[in-house]
């Protein structure tokens, strides 16, 4: 299977499937998944990919749910062309079945919720059959982002928040609907490569400075709320002349382990513990939402074992009762002697891995990175060759290898499976 591109494989089948799909509609059967698929002539590549992995595994045996099945996002022709310009690149361009199992069972969501039925402005987090923990470190499956806007316009927010559009809604088949979409859905990333794409290097390089980076990344079910780089540079030697015992609080103070809490459950004046210990209180004012005095400024983040909110300010624990200001746009820092830093604090704490200075100590050290920057390697989502693989740094690699997130760990999950319910 390997040694064939995928595509010319998803052409071949497809073609087999328009046959069967003529010969069905013949027959005048009741119109399944399969004739439904075959019958759209803007998904011929999805369903021929489909096909070609339904001999993957035995469809009940992994997934018993199946029979619940009641939605499917599909991408369209021209979804597929868009590939060599996404994180998932790599893999189908290697014809990475594991990964490519992965990404299309992130397709395949639980409910039966119809674009009809959404709510504009409302966003609704719908679980899909991406359940190997290989790949989501979320209970019930991992989320897809929802969302009705202006102008009747459906968007999908998937991994790294990436958008899609409903193009076509509610095609009915038997069981459920199929719902066409531009681009395909990226299943969500882990830690380090989430904190990459929105520039929380900050934060990031706090946890490596404090060795937190794995139990934050290993904590199932867990909500983060995440400074952005401003907040760590307004803090200044605050915060940065900080015992390692005294930041590692700080940062637990940021991590609600066990639950994951999206936007629309953080409920005006709740208390919710931290890893830390103490509780957070959130308060809505407005169309503004705060945890303590720090405002959520993007919220809903979609990471491999749960959500992140990025908010503007550092959470103090040792101050729980910060206020807000609403009348004024950016909230003052709630440590003592803050005053603003030239450099960003913690960024080089992260490891190098690519493109490294040649030193005579080794990257290990974490003194790799230079600059304000924090960057590092991250590799293509759905990649096997994620940065646990292909780091340069033992350090790295020994922080991230349990990390959960997208990596191929063998798995060959029940996709095909599902569409041994086509015929």
């Amino acid at each position: 299977m390997r040694s064939q591109s995928w595509r010319h494989l998803a052409v071949y089948a497809a073609a087999l499937a328009f046959a069967v799909a003529g010969t069905n509609a013949q027959t005048g059967s009741l119109t399944d998944l399969g004739t439904l698929l075959s019958g759209q002539k803007n998904l011929t590549t999805f369903y021929g990919l489909i096909q070609v992995l339904r001999y993957v595994s035995s469809p009940f045996s992994r997934h018993p749910e199946l029979i619940e099945l009641r939605q499917i996002l599909a991408p369209n022709n021209d979804a597929f062309k868009k590939i060599p310009y996404t994180e998932l690149n790599k893999a189908f361009s290697d014809n990475d079945q594991d990964v490519i199992t992965n990404v299309l069972e992130y397709h395949l969501l639980q409910g039966s919720r119809t674009a009809a039925e959404l709510i504009p402005g409302d966003s609704v987090f719908i679980p899909t059959l991406l359940t190997n923990k290989a790949y989501s470190n979320v209970s019930g499956g991992q989320r897809v982002q929802n969302v009705k806007q202006s102008g009747d316009v459906v968007v999908f927010v998937s991994g790294l928040g990436n958008r899609c559009t409903l193009t076509q809604a509610d095609l009915k088949f038997t069981g459920g609907v199929v719902q066409v979409i531009d681009s395909l859905l990226i299943p969500p990333s882990n830690l380090t490569e989430t904190f990459d794409s929105f520039n929380l290097t900050a934060f990031e390089g706090a946890l490596y400075q404090t060795k937190k980076l794995e139990s934050f990344a290993t904590a199932a079910n867990s909500t983060i709320f995440v400074p952005n780089n401003d907040g760590f540079q307004l803090l200044g030697p605050a915060i940065a002349n900080m015992t390692v015992e005294a930041l590692g609080s700080v940062l637990d103070y940021h991590l609600l382990p066990g639950q994951v809490l999206y936007s629309t459950d953080l409920k005006n004046g709740t208390k919710l513990p931290t890893q830390n210990g103490g509780n957070i209180t959130v308060l809505h004012s407005g169309n503004n939402l705060y945890v303590n005095s720090a405002a959520i400024v993007q919220a809903d983040i979609l990471c491999a074992n749960g959500v992140i909110h990025v908010i503007d300010n550092v959470l103090n624990p040792l101050g729980p009762g910060a206020q807000p200001n609403p009348a004024i746009a950016e909230q003052g820092a709630v440590f003592a002697s803050a005053s603003e830093y030239s450099t960003l604090p913690f960024t080089t704490a992260i490891p190098c891995t690519t493109s490294c200075p040649v030193t005579s100590s080794s990257v290990a050290s974490g003194s790799g990175v230079t600059g304000g920057a924090g960057t590092k390697a991250t590799s293509a989502a759905g990649s096997k060759s994620s940065s646990v693989k292909t780091s340069s740094s033992k350090a790295v690699a020994a922080a991230m290898a349990r990390e959960t997130g997208f990596h191929a760990a063998g798995l060959m999950v029940a996709l095909g499976g599902a569409v041994m319910m086509i015929g």
